[in-house]
């Protein structure tokens, strides 16, 4: 049985408890407040974030890991590992898979087969199919078995959120649309869909309420869900409202509720939603 190991990025927003169960390498992304760097979930916190973009007085970026970090990564787990999936938030979105990729290309052919993945995803739009790579390797999937089977969760797994602004999101360079689309959509509440690596308007909602129910509706839809889980930032009495929804049609002990990771946060800002559904892997 080949020995394999799954390393993603921070903003996979993977619970550490579930990364650490799993034995999932997490690579943390950077944070920049003004002239200061921290590592993303180690150096600092969501809630720490959070409280600084709520204050205003900071720059707040985020940065990719170097290509010198994943060679590292990649070199120590060549010495323990058969084969190495490096699985990443989508390249149309932050630098890190490009610096992953260029850290793989400089490996020489004699080390460990590593593979990196543009997941075309993030959040745990990324982190249900790492996740799902994880459990699969450790139940003996073959490389190339799971080299297929990532490849059928990142076209069955799907995410949609919501913002209270979209500030932050216009500010890190995510939103690709005209500026007077952006004028019009910053008077509502708009749904925005993960579509091929991309941030693309979904449904246009007025209020709050009906962006919940959006969600709701979003995940309603889909004829076959294997898994949900309802992404947060700083509103979990929001993240009771849509589990009430959701507990007529998916039962509420299996929703995973996770609140937006550090690096997710900067992008994200106060009041974010979203979910995301795994649809299970079946025939396309």
């Amino acid at each position: 049985m080949a020995h394999i190991k799954i390393v993603t990025d921070s903003a996979a927003d993977i619970p550490m408890e579930l990364a650490y169960e799993w034995g999932i390498e997490v690579v943390p992304l950077l944070i920049r407040v003004d002239d200061h760097l921290y590592r993303s979930g180690l150096d600092i916190t969501q809630e720490q974030v959070y409280m600084l973009l709520q204050e205003g007085k900071h720059s707040i970026h985020t940065v990719s890991p170097s290509s010198t970090t994943f060679e590292q990564i990649y070199r120590q787990f060549a010495l323990e590992y058969d084969y190495v999936f490096s699985i990443h938030h989508s390249g149309r979105l932050s630098g890190t898979h490009r610096e992953a990729a260029l850290a793989c290309a400089r490996l020489p052919a004699s080390l460990t087969r590593t593979e990196v993945i543009d997941s075309r995803s993030a959040s745990m739009g990324l982190g249900t199919v790492v996740l799902g790579a994880a459990k699969a390797a450790r139940e003996g999937a073959k490389p190339d078995e799971l080299h297929q089977m990532i490849n059928m969760m990142m076209r069955h797994t799907h995410a949609v959120f919501f913002v209270d602004t979209l500030d932050y999101l216009e500010r890190g360079g995510l939103l690709a649309l005209a500026s007077p689309v952006l004028s019009s959509m910053q008077r509502i509440k708009p749904l925005l869909l993960l579509n091929d690596g991309e941030i693309v308007p979904y449904e246009r909602t007025r209020t709050r309420a009906k962006a919940i129910e959006g969600l709701f509706t979003f995940v309603e839809d889909f004829p076959q869900v294997q898994e949900v889980t309802i992404l947060y930032s700083t509103t979990p009495d929001d993240v009771d409202k849509l589990l009430e929804k959701l507990e007529l049609i998916f039962p509420r002990d299996q929703v995973k509720v996770v609140q937006f990771g550090a690096g997710t946060a900067v992008h994200m800002g106060p009041g974010a939603m979203g979910v995301v559904v795994f649809e299970g892997i079946h025939a396309d």
